[in-house]
């Protein structure tokens, strides 16, 4: 069976409404498919997402201004949907400790295709 773009886009679509918000924090364990959510969140970066959508494609971009977070320790992030009730994914990274004036963008592709 192959999936037709207008499906795909519709998944897609799907997809683009339930997103809620973006989160990110300070957690370190390797991210798995079984994960629920961020380990160690950060509420001060609940924050809303910059949306864009194209053919098979939502990117998300996530800003966490610089006068948020200033010493913490990011090293998670993740995109919230279903008005936070749900993750959609989960990314851990090196951590990178947050100074007076870092600006931090997450930038997530999600591609949906048919294999």
């Amino acid at each position: 069976m192959v999936t037709l773009k207008t499906c795909l886009n519709r998944i897609r679509d799907l997809f683009n409404t339930d997103i809620y918000k973006c989160q990110a924090g300070t957690g370190t364990t390797a991210a798995m498919a079984s994960n629920t959510g961020l380990e160690t969140e950060d509420s001060n970066t609940l924050l809303d997402a910059t949306v864009v959508v194209t053919d098979k494609c939502v990117q998300v971009t996530h800003t966490i201004a610089s006068t948020i977070g200033e010493g913490e320790a990011y090293s998670e992030q993740e995109i919230q949907i279903n008005s936070g009730n749900t993750s959609a994914n989960r990314i851990v990274h090196t951590a990178l400790t947050k100074g007076a004036n870092d600006e931090y963008i997450y930038i997530t592709n999600v591609f949906f295709n048919s294999v």
